[in-house]
């Protein structure tokens, strides 16, 4: 599998550029892991302002529309603090496809992150890992230097 580029065999799906991001939730869109084994979030998080807090996690749904979304069961982060030094963490969540809620048709995941009480910098990108075909897309890329 060394022959493999790894642009190939982590194809990022959806991403949230890094920003300063205040109060509130921020849903991605709900993409189709089909054609993926594993799937992974890397949440890349910079300053936090004062009295912040974040929380993320990943959410499964049937249709890329987001229907019927629901929770993934363990796959959350502990809750980032300003006040526990969290700022400027590097945090993932890994899932492996057959742990969708398959038997219900759920083969879409999206992930969120919601933030309160002050602004925080992040940026997060979701990856379809280990694809079930090949080739594999590569247009998300802005460049590839191999």
């Amino acid at each position: 599998m060394y022959t493999a580029r790894l642009s190939e065999l982590m194809y990022p799906l959806v991403a949230e550029n890094a920003d300063s991001h205040g109060a509130g939730t921020v849903n991605s869109a709900c993409v189709s892991v089909a054609t993926y084994h594993r799937v992974w979030l890397v949440l890349d998080v910079g300053d936090m302002v004062q009295d912040a807090t974040l929380d993320a996690g990943l959410q499964q749904a049937t249709t890329t529309a987001c229907a019927g979304v629901k929770a993934i069961a363990g796959k959350t982060i502990t809750q980032l603090t300003q006040a526990g030094g969290d700022g400027n963490d590097l945090v993932c969540i890994e899932l492996q496809t057959e742990e969708l809620d398959v038997d219900g048709g759920f083969d879409c995941v999206r992930f969120y992150v919601t933030v309160a009480g002050a602004a925080v910098e992040y940026s997060a990108v979701l990856y379809g890992c280990e694809p079930r075909f090949a080739p594999t897309p590569t247009a998300t890329w802005t460049e590839i230097v191999t």
